[in-house]
């Protein structure tokens, strides 16, 4: 069985959302002084790939640990958008009808390899999130820290998405991967109340074209 892991190394000088939390990694034990090796981490629920659960922007939205399980397994289908913004035009033209779970390849693939933050990324616009609110689709995912255009200040994008129980997987790396049909696996941590967590995201491709209700 072929596994594409679509997750970005959590490491130092990784890159981060202006504002959150840096990754750090500091020994608790060592194999040497103690017999074993322990590590101390310090990271934000939305560092590397990562879920968005709808209390990030919604204050009576679901936590993470609240959110179905099936919302993360299943079919899903990636699509390769080379335009600047992702409308509801693009996904008119290239989403398959009945898709549950949606990711979109851009150019932000390219600059998940960089270290620093760039604010020039392709971004899903207001008219697409509503588009998608009316599709039935439970989750989306995008190849950068943030499917909404940078500097927005209502998080429109987010809060539309949220409000109609999509989660949002952000932080994915699809530059090695076709446009195509997949089955996803992108678990959050069991993290009581939380607005976000870390994920490991796979995929492994399918050969058919999905239609299913999954």
């Amino acid at each position: 069985m072929k596994i594409i892991d679509i997750s970005p190394y959590i490491e130092d000088e990784m890159i981060t959302y202006p504002g959150d939390a840096q990754f750090q990694k500091t020994p608790i034990c060592t194999i040497e002084r103690s017999g074993c090796n322990m590590t101390k981490l310090i990271l934000g629920t939305h560092t590397g790939s990562h879920i968005d659960a709808p209390s990030h922007f919604l204050s009576n939205g679901t936590p993470i640990d609240k959110v179905p399980l099936s919302a993360f397994i299943g079919k899903a289908q990636v699509i390769e958008v080379r335009e600047k913004e992702i409308t509801s035009e693009i996904l008119r033209q290239r989403m398959a009808s009945g898709i549950k779970r949606l990711l979109f390849k851009t150019k932000n693939s390219a600059l998940m390899q960089k270290r620093e933050f760039l604010p020039d990324y392709t971004y899903l616009t207001q008219d697409g999130a509503q588009f998608l609110r009316k599709s039935g689709v439970k989750l989306v995912g995008i190849d950068y820290i943030s499917i909404e255009r940078f500097g927005t200040p209502d998080f429109s994008v987010h809060k539309t998405l949220f409000k109609a129980g999509i989660c949002i997987l952000e932080g994915i790396d699809l530059l090695n991967v076709s446009p195509g049909y997949y089955t996803l696996i992108a678990l959050p941590l069991k993290l009581r109340s939380l607005d976000g967590s870390p994920v490991r995201a796979i995929l492994i491709p399918n050969n058919m074209p999905i239609s299913l209700k999954e």
